[in-house]
């Protein structure tokens, strides 16, 4: 299984998001649907020789092509059958792309660098940067120039630095264990100093306990550092600083957000068009899960503040005009989710477009940052992420980008969209058919999956810490509860954790988890797609209204059936479930929070 990173959450591990949704079911639907004016009809997947190339960010020029920057090295994580991890590295062209607004690619210019963040100056060049670097490319895609970014300085110091700083960082993930370790070097010294004939027994057990246990810790000290070591070495520390999230060009203005030479966050930097005279403008720059955006007019540096749930306005020289919004899942001029707006973009007459993601909104504002109303919602998947957007105003259209899987969404107006789309009809068909068999019929079948076919029984405890933590919640404990010890090995596909120990599936979109990382949320679930002749139907998993994962469900018979967890087209894991018995469906499993005990009826 293949966990796609990118320091940015690091990501997101785990982040990991799900793919295309289907026609919400009516208890769901989204309750800004009215205000829309656009949706979201197609995709544009940018492919280099004929096959499909990562998507690192993208703008629009002035005739509305798309410029895409994609390729250059990404890092996934490759989990073998035993459950250990390890980082794998994937290369591909460095490019930046010229795609026609139906997604037909025109031209494209090789760069010596990974290019992350472009835009188009009033003139209709173009500049494009990442990893330090920063060119200037004509309209027709001629390579004009290319230089160092303004923030590198003294790049001999900044190694320095970057060392220093990937062992802090390193110390810091392994202290509390080093410490523990310490700890129990100095019973144990005071143990071995005994002479053998006044060690009691307790002692001697005692002794064999303490080094079993700092053994214990040495190895996961170990697998920790084994863990992070690609994240916070030198060289990735490195690479982060040398990172360009973003950039915004206006008349006389090149501007680049870029990782903070001295501590963490983010700093703008503003030079000429001809890349000389320097001067950073903006410094201690928030930014959620590697994401910093800004964009800019003649008048003003706009400033995606996600971290604040705001937009800041400043003056070129970085100076803080005003700025507007605030964190609210309810109004509909809120932003909402764990850190929103992520992306920004300025229209010719002044609005400022925001895109929040997990989400998927488009908002447009006014330069004075009062609400004129929701675009539309893009299907993006759940998790924080780059979101770029782009607004195409002779076609109106609008583009926003669905990172997990290099596409660029596409949002026409009501009145040129189609009453279904392709992925609605796919899920109507979906919902109408072999998504019956996981709600059952109420009379004779229950629409509750567990891995033994009864009302689980969650076990209490903390989580394990960190990323892999976190992918561990995600999925469940691998510990020796009850109902874990259970299922067999070979019941457990590709995994070396469990995934949730029940789904309950109801027809009107509600859908109640227990173990792993959504217990308890407000969870419901979609259906996506199906495909009769493998007996095999698709649907995402939401919670809070957030789109998270797919799942891709094999009916086995119709009591038994492989889940598979989704992260874009690629197999997390698979797991086999058993239909519980409709009779024992009104047990409440306990959950985290309780110690109760879920009894059959």
């Amino acid at each position: 299984m293949i966990y796609r990173t990118c320091y940015l959450t690091i990501v997101a591990a785990i982040s990991l998001s799900a793919a295309f949704a289907g026609i919400l079911p009516a208890a769901a639907a989204d309750n800004q649907l009215a205000t829309f004016t656009h949706k979201q009809v197609r995709f544009i997947q940018p492919e280099h020789n004929g096959k499909p190339i990562e998507l690192n960010t993208f703008c629009l020029d002035k005739s509305g092509n798309i410029l895409a920057c994609v390729g250059g090295d990404t890092v996934e994580y490759v989990a073998a059958e035993d459950g250990s991890f390890e980082t794998k590295t994937i290369s591909s062209p460095k490019l930046l792309q010229t795609y026609s607004p139906d997604g037909k690619l025109l031209h494209e210019v090789s760069l010596d660098f990974k290019p992350t963040a472009v835009n188009q100056a009033p003139n209709g060049t173009i500049f494009v940067a990442g990893s330090g670097r920063i060119a200037n490319v004509s309209s027709e895609g001629k390579l004009l120039l290319v230089a160092d970014s303004p923030h590198l300085g003294d790049l001999a110091e900044m190694k320095k630095k970057a060392e220093e700083a990937a062992k802090v960082q390193m110390d810091q993930l392994t202290g509390s264990l080093t410490a523990q370790i310490e700890r129990l070097d100095t019973t144990l010294t005071k143990l071995k100093e005994k002479p053998a004939e006044e060690l009691t027994d307790r002692d001697k057990l005692r002794l064999k306990t303490l080094q079993e246990q700092k053994q214990m810790y040495c190895d996961q000290e170990k697998e920790m550092q084994t863990m992070y070591s690609s994240y916070f070495s030198a060289d990735a520390m490195l690479e982060r600083v040398l990172e360009i999230t973003s950039m915004a060009v206006t008349s006389k203005d090149v501007f680049l957000c870029c990782g903070s030479s001295e501590g963490h966050g983010y700093e703008v930097w503003r030079t000429n068009h001809e890349l000389s005279s320097p001067k950073k403008v903006v410094d201690s720059l928030g930014g959620c899960c590697g994401q910093c955006d800004i964009q800019a007019n003649e008048d003003h540096l706009i400033l995606a503040e996600n971290t604040k749930f705001q937009v800041g306005l400043l003056n070129r020289d970085g100076e803080r005009v005003t700025s507007f919004g605030q964190q609210d899942r309810t109004s509909q001029d809120g932003f909402g989710s764990c850190c929103n707006p992520m992306n920004v973009r300025c229209c010719s007459n002044g609005d400022i477009l925001t895109a929040e993601s997990s989400i998927g909104y488009i908002k447009r504002f006014d330069s004075e940052g009062k609400f004129l109303g929701t675009v539309g919602k893009a299907k993006i998947g759940g998790g924080c992420k780059h979101v770029a957007i782009g607004f195409d105003e002779k076609r109106d259209h609008y583009y926003i980008q669905y990172e997990d899987r290099n596409q660029i969404c596409v949002m026409v107006p009501l009145s040129e969209a189609p009453e279904f789309t392709e992925d609605e009809l796919a899920a109507k068909q979906a919902r109408e058919g072999l998504a019956q068999k996981l709600v059952g019929d109420g009379k004779t079948l229950s629409g509750a999956w567990s891995l033994t076919g009864e009302m689980p029984v969650a076990a209490s405890g903390s989580q394990p810490g960190g990323i892999f933590g976190l992918i561990t919640q995600v999925f469940g404990t691998d510990d020796s509860s009850e109902e874990s010890a259970e299922v067999s090995e070979e019941e457990q596909l590709n995994l070396g954790m469990e995934q949730a120990t029940l789904f309950k599936f109801s027809a009107d979109g509600k859908l109640e988890m227990s173990g792993g990382y959504f217990e308890g949320g407000d969870n419901s679930w979609e259906a996506v797609r199906q495909d009769l002749p493998n007996n095999t139907v698709t649907f995402a998993q939401l919670q809070d209204g957030i789109q998270y994962y797919d799942y891709q469900v094999k009916f086995i018979d119709d009591n038994t059936a492989t889940f598979s967890m989704m992260y874009g087209q690629q197999v997390m894991g698979s797991v086999k479930y058993k239909r519980v018995p409709l009779h024992k469906t009104s047990t409440i499993p306990a959950t985290s929070a309780t110690t109760e005990t879920a009894k059959d009826e």
